[in-house]
């Protein structure tokens, strides 16, 4: 066929998560025969999934296109960026990994205590020197700002045009680490032309442009030179920068500095040993050393700012850490805001930390303890000045955030139409002369429930939060030598009614058992479960407005 009628290649790029959320980031960029991927974040529970520790994306779609996949790039160091990666790599078909040198130290750890670390599967790149080529796609990283320090965006050159994928970014001109914002590289990369811009929406809502990390080292002095007693600070274990400035303080005033948890005392020591961290060796102790020393000498360095079930901040603040214990006049220092979703807890655990006599220091009390690693309104309208795009696509923010991205666009004199604010699993298809949303295909959440990827499902969860507000009732039945159900009934209640107390209520529903069941063919088994299950289901909601989860059991007599 000759070249001219040849069918062009359409660029496809599809979200498994980052849109209208603010974690689980996943990217699919797809280019004929080419798979790239862009980021392998984790998502947090809501708080009615019981049980679930994390949220990751849904990767069916690749499950059949593995040896199409041509590298995964990480962008910066944050969980919801890179976290997936220890349980979706194998599936993934371990492609190789490309991510700068922190980052890289940060994934070398999460993937060794999986047993999934092989030594080969990562390459650091650094961004003010390499470009990548992976397949059809050409990847130029530039540096940018961020909470979390050796943070970039991209540049991916595709045959059908440029993409600028930047997420979660600020213009940071005083960077605690010196490392400034590639402003200069990412103008002359937009200057080939940009088809389509994919930017951080989170700060979209906050006018003006988001203040300096270093600001927060005025704040932790201030508050370091208060305090009589310990000193807790609790951050983001990965924001390198917040935890030197914590150091800093605790050198400036004379207080030797404990890692307390296992997260921040692994990202502190890779960070150190990378070239991240500084100070000196005897400034890091350990908690028996701690004991020793005054409490005006030790500043603790502590996971647990988003209120997260057995991080160490909240088991000290439920008094549930047998090595260490909140007393009377202790400074805790919340260097983070919560998260969406996180509010209640975080609200919990400051509450407790109170009680316990700690002087409690956070941002609705304390302004500069905090800044943010995403750019306000002025920075990422200064993104779209530099960039230029023809098209734009808003990621990391939840819903409003996109659609306030969109004004901002549009004030900025752009049309409406070259915003596109697609759903998670909603793909993009860009030609040379048009783009649109053409398709969208089902996700699902795979929830991580201890060492279980993907086995709890509505139903489990369903069950449990029927367990958590209802109770359970288990009803045991027996199996005669004749294969038949017996017609004794056993009823056993774990919080729905106090036995005891409940009496006529227990008898009433042995007696709906034994009409159901006695006497049966026990090779019926299934279907008199699923009448008892019914059956009582109604007949508790019916005496007591509640309708607890019925678990029918059937036991042989003569075990």
């Amino acid at each position: 066929m000759p070249h001219f009628f040849k069918k062009e290649q359409k660029l496809k790029i599809i979200p498994l998560g980052g849109i209208g959320t603010v974690t689980k980031n996943m990217y699919i960029y797809e280019y004929g025969a080419d798979i790239l991927i862009v980021d392998c974040g984790i998502g947090f529970p809501e708080e009615e999934q019981l049980g679930v520790d994390l949220v990751i994306p849904d990767i069916s779609y690749l499950r059949d296109k593995l040896s199409r996949i041509r590298g995964i790039v990480i962008t910066h160091g944050h969980d919801d960026h890179y976290g997936g990666l220890p349980y979706l790599i194998s599936d993934l078909g371990s492609p190789q990994i490309f991510a700068t040198k922190l980052v890289s130290g940060f994934i070398q750890n999460k993937l060794t205590e999986v047993n999934k670390w092989n030594g080969q599967s990562l390459r650091i790149i650094e961004p003010e020197k390499d470009t990548l080529q992976l397949g059809s796609f050409f990847i130029t990283p530039f540096r940018v700002n961020h909470s979390v320090p050796d943070a970039c965006g991209l540049s991916i050159k595709t045959p059908i045009g440029q993409i600028i994928h930047a997420p979660d970014f600020k213009f940071d001109w005083t960077p605690v680490d010196g490392r400034a914002f590639e402003v200069g590289k990412l103008a002359r990369l937009s200057q080939e032309g940009v088809l389509c811009l994919l930017s951080d929406s989170l700060g979209v809502t906050n006018r003006g442009y988001t203040a300096s990390e270093k600001d927060i080292q005025t704040t932790f002095d201030e508050q370091f030179a208060k305090a009589e007693r310990r000193i807790f600070v609790t951050t983001i274990s990965s924001n390198v920068s917040r935890m030197q400035q914590a150091i800093n303080s605790s050198i400036k005033f004379g207080r030797r500095v404990v890692l307390a948890g296992r997260s921040i005392e692994q990202n502190v020591f890779t960070a150190k040993r990378l070239g991240y961290l500084h100070y000196p060796p005897e400034t890091v102790v350990s908690l028996e050393q701690a004991k020793k020393l005054q409490p005006f000498e030790v500043t603790y360095l502590i996971s647990g700012c988003y209120g997260q079930e057995n991080s160490a901040l909240v088991r000290l603040a439920r008094g549930e850490r047998t090595n260490l214990e909140i007393s009377e006049g202790d400074f805790v220092i919340f260097s983070a805001d919560p998260i969406p979703g996180t509010e209640r807890a975080v609200n919990r655990t400051i509450d407790q930390l109170i009680e316990k006599g700690a002087r409690v220091i956070y941002s609705e009390i304390q302004g500069g303890l905090h800044v943010s690693g995403h750019g306000c309104r002025g920075d990422l309208a200064m993104m779209v000045g530099l960039t230029q795009p023809k098209y734009f696509v808003p990621i990391g923010g939840n819903i409003r955030h996109m659609h306030e991205y969109k004004r901002m666009v549009v004030e900025m004199g752009y049309d409406p139409q070259t915003v596109f604010e697609p759903k998670n699993g909603e793909w993009l298809e860009f030609g040379r002369d048009k783009a649109k949303i053409a398709g969208i295909m089902e996700l699902n959440d795979v929830f991580v429930d201890g060492s279980l990827v993907g086995d709890v499902g509505p139903k489990v969860l369903e069950d449990r939060r029927v367990l958590s507000s209802e109770g359970i009732v288990v009803v045991i039945l027996n199996k005669d030598k004749s294969a038949k159900i017996a017609a004794s009934v056993e009823i056993v209640s774990r919080g729905f009614v106090y036995m005891a107390d409940s009496t006529s209520l227990i008898r009433k529903a042995e007696n709906l058992v034994r009409q159901e069941g006695a006497g049966r063919d026990i090779r019926e088994w299934s279907k008199i479960k699923f009448r008892i299950e019914e059956k009582l289901g109604n007949f508790f909601y019916k005496e007591t407005a509640r309708k607890p989860l019925v678990l029918p059991v059937l036991v042989d007599s003569a075990a």
